[in-house]
């Protein structure tokens, strides 16, 4: 076996990708099925979307709606076992001011964002201690540093929640050689961004961000297969940021 190779190789690993089948999601659930995983992706109501994620190297679709704990226990008795779990699941839900601010939006964004991911953990982890190897990568967003654009306190703040989960997650499992880390993404040209972002204010960001551009899909795709990899094997508790340079710190 070589010592160096050339790809980040996943035979013989289990991948469920949630809210697999679009945007982020879809560019996940491709390349770790490109690189020998068994992918398993999730949705809700992309049913379409999904079936057509089956005409690709994905192996199994599973509609739940991870709002409700009974879904959520129906989609993992569907799956044997999870060697990779990418909670990407999540989005926007509605944009107001904290004067604005409901009780009601404030808590359906943390249900979401974080109180799902953790559900999921739940159910995966027992089955990566025993086999003393996993990998549980969250995605988060560059909202959780920079605060978010106007009018997304709560979204923003259950990312910064969803960030501290993973580092006190990364910490409970480490000794199973079980690796938690959080992605953060920027500006990446999803349906999110084509429905809460005007193209003046994306121009606006383009112009922000040192390397000149927006992010694709495909960029948070790839950082997620090195660090479902066993070359990120030392990596845990971290939080990648994905975004060209328009928040560094």
């Amino acid at each position: 076996m070589e010592k160096y190779p050339l790809s980040a190789r996943l035979e013989g690993k289990t991948a469920l990708v949630t809210g697999g089948a679009r945007g982020i999601g879809k560019a996940i659930a491709e390349i770790l099925a490109c690189n020998s995983a068994r992918v398993i992706v999730h949705y809700n109501k992309s049913e379409r979307q999904a079936k057509e994620m089956l005409k690709s190297k994905v192996e199994m679709i599973v509609k739940a709606d991870l709002s409700k704990k009974e879904d959520i226990e129906k989609m993992f008795d569907k799956i044997r076992s999870v060697d990779i779990l990418v909670n990407n699941a999540g989005t926007i839900l509605k944009l107001e001011s904290l004067e604005d601010l409901s009780d009601t939006n404030w808590q359906n964004h943390m249900d979401l964002l974080v109180t799902n991911p953790m559900r999921c953990c739940r159910k995966v982890i027992d089955g990566m201690k025993q086999r003393q190897w996993g990998r549980i990568i969250n995605i988060s967003s560059i909202a959780a540093k920079t605060g978010g654009g106007p009018n997304a306190i709560a979204y923003a703040s259950a990312k910064g929640a969803l960030n501290a989960f993973t580092k006190a997650l990364a910490k409970e499992v480490a000794p199973w050689r079980i690796c938690v880390n959080a992605i953060a993404p920027g500006v990446i040209m999803t349906d999110l961004h084509k429905k809460h972002s005007s193209r003046k204010y994306l121009k606006t960001l383009v112009e922000k961000t040192p390397l000149g551009r927006l992010g694709e899909p495909e960029d948070v795709a790839w950082a997620t297969l090195f660090l479902a990899s066993d070359a990120a094997s030392f990596i845990t508790g971290a939080t990648i940021d994905i975004n060209g340079g328009l928040w560094i710190g």
